[in-house]
């Protein structure tokens, strides 16, 4: 049976990827992998801490922190579990921005993707729903400073298609420019499992490579190559076919002795809506986290 191998961009599908092999294995945690997990209500935070070479090997991932936070459907959620899941966010945020950066003063907010392409446009919406405060503290530092507003500035540089500009190169020099303590890049990703498309949201410390989820894997946006302490914050919203196929099969317990194609990408029906409220959840936790005078009603007519 010939099966092509399955991509996901979430270091916890990755992790259960591997626990399944173990298990059949030695029946132990994975060496370099610590795990832990919380939930509270319908909301469930799962941390994936890759501390040595082993964890990279595994996971496919670089040594850091994941954090997968995983909720309902946002379309038929009340506005009191909508804001919940905004506060769990920005907890999560800050945490990762202090891991990564110390005390933080100034903030880049990077909302990658196309706003054409409902998969592609939670980065965009992200960034759109941020309130930049940077040219208020340029022109009034006393109004800035009365307002009790956090330096946040936030670009959209798109694709490279649209712009001919490699993402890294836009970014790399609106950092140059701001100097940013932090970049937040905010980008849909791709997912293993089609219940987490739309419903997940992952952090981490450790940056990110726009494209990566569908096989276009671009300039990668991290301290190394950017020079700032970089926290990504990423999306499902598209499954590669192949691997959905593969796991309907292996959850049906059939087989078939075909080689199954990739390179297709399907997602939810209603991406459109999904990525619109979980963008703005995003954008809203972002300000939470740093703007501490907001609420998110005043963020919804901003």
């Amino acid at each position: 049976m010939i099966f092509t191998e399955i991509r996901t961009d979430l270091a916890l599908e990755m992790r259960e990827k591997e626990t399944e092999n173990a298990a059949r294995r030695d029946a132990g945690e994975i060496d370099g992998v610590v795990f832990s997990e919380k939930r509270e209500g319908n909301v469930c935070v799962s941390v994936i801490d890759v501390v040595n070479e082993n964890g990279e090997k595994k996971l496919g991932k670089p040594r850091g922190r994941y954090v997968t936070v995983a909720f309902g459907d946002v379309a038929n959620m009340t506005y009191g579990e909508y804001e919940n899941i905004c506060g769990v966010l920005a907890e999560n945020i800050l945490s990762l921005a202090k891991m990564a950066a110390g005390d933080v003063k100034s903030v880049l907010v990077c909302g990658l993707g196309n706003r054409r392409f409902s998969a592609d446009a939670v980065g965009v919406i992200s960034a759109e729903k941020t309130v930049v405060t940077r040219h208020v503290k340029n022109s009034d530092e006393k109004l800035f400073e009365a307002a009790g507003f956090f330096d946040i500035c936030a670009i959209m540089p798109g694709v490279a298609a649209q712009t001919g500009i490699e993402t890294l190169e836009l970014v790399r020099s609106a950092a140059n420019e701001a100097k940013p303590d932090l970049i937040i890049v905010v980008d849909a990703l791709a997912a293993r499992k089609a219940e987490r498309l739309g419903c997940t949201v992952q952090l981490t410390d450790t940056g990110i490579s726009p494209g990566s989820g569908v096989g276009n894997c671009r300039g990668a946006i991290n301290k190394d190559t950017t020079g700032v302490p970089t926290v990504a914050v990423g999306v499902p919203t598209v499954i590669d076919s192949g691997t959905l196929i593969r796991d309907v099969l292996d959850e049906a317990g059939a087989s078939c002795d075909i080689k199954i194609p990739c390179g297709m990408f399907v997602c939810p029906k209603d991406v459109d809506v999904k990525a619109e409220l979980v963008g703005s959840m995003i954008g809203y936790a972002i300000n939470l986290a740093f703007h501490k005078n907001m609420s998110i009603p005043e963020m919804m007519i901003m």
